[in-house]
């Protein structure tokens, strides 16, 4: 009998996935934050009040925001909503994404807060060969993954959950830019 049921074993997957997103997240934020003199240890907790989320966005931006400087709920409301509004001016599609909502710590919206901001920011700036104007950040990258993979036989990346499970893509794409580190006779037999 095995020691784990399918739900146990998928929501382990799922667990381990998130703790990953959060270590690299964190990673990232504290790169930029370095700039405003902050750092966080915790995501969840350290952009519950807001000031850092707008630290963020003011050093990705070069704009300056206004924030609220009380301690209260209402106070943290209020700065998770400024960095919010920000987003939706510079046109960023935030999906089921509330001020509570990250007020309130709730992980799976944080990770997908900061995801957005990463798509926005970092990657809405790759230039890749064959891109059309109209073409999403998200677009962008999964164009300039497909790209990295082309040549590898039996590889295909058609999108960013089930082309990327057995980690062939991942060890792909490092081999593409460093081929001494992945032997990817040994990626293909496993």
């Amino acid at each position: 009998m095995d020691r784990y049921s399918m739900e146990e074993l998928i929501q382990l997957g799922q667990d381990e996935r998130d703790r990953v997103q959060k270590k690299t997240f964190t990673k990232w934020v504290n790169k930029h934050l370095i700039k405003a003199q902050r750092h966080i240890s915790d995501l969840y907790e350290d952009l519950r009040d807001g000031h850092n989320l707008i630290s963020l966005l003011e050093v990705l931006s070069g704009d300056s925001l206004p924030r609220e400087k009380g301690r209260m709920r209402f106070h943290k409301l209020q700065n998770v909503q400024i960095a919010l509004d920000y987003l939706r001016h510079r046109q960023v599609k935030l999906v089921n994404i509330r001020n509570d909502d990250i007020a309130d710590g709730n992980p799976k919206l944080t990770l997908g807060l900061i995801w957005t901001i990463i798509l926005h920011f970092q990657i809405s700036d790759i230039q890749v060969s064959g891109q059309s104007e109209d073409m999403t950040a998200k677009e962008k990258l999964l164009l300039w993954s497909q790209r990295m993979v082309e040549g590898y036989q039996g590889l295909r990346c058609d999108n960013f959950t089930s082309s990327w499970r057995d980690g062939r893509l991942f060890n792909a794409i490092i081999h593409r830019h460093k081929p001494l580190l992945i032997d990817m006779n040994k990626v293909y037999r496993q």
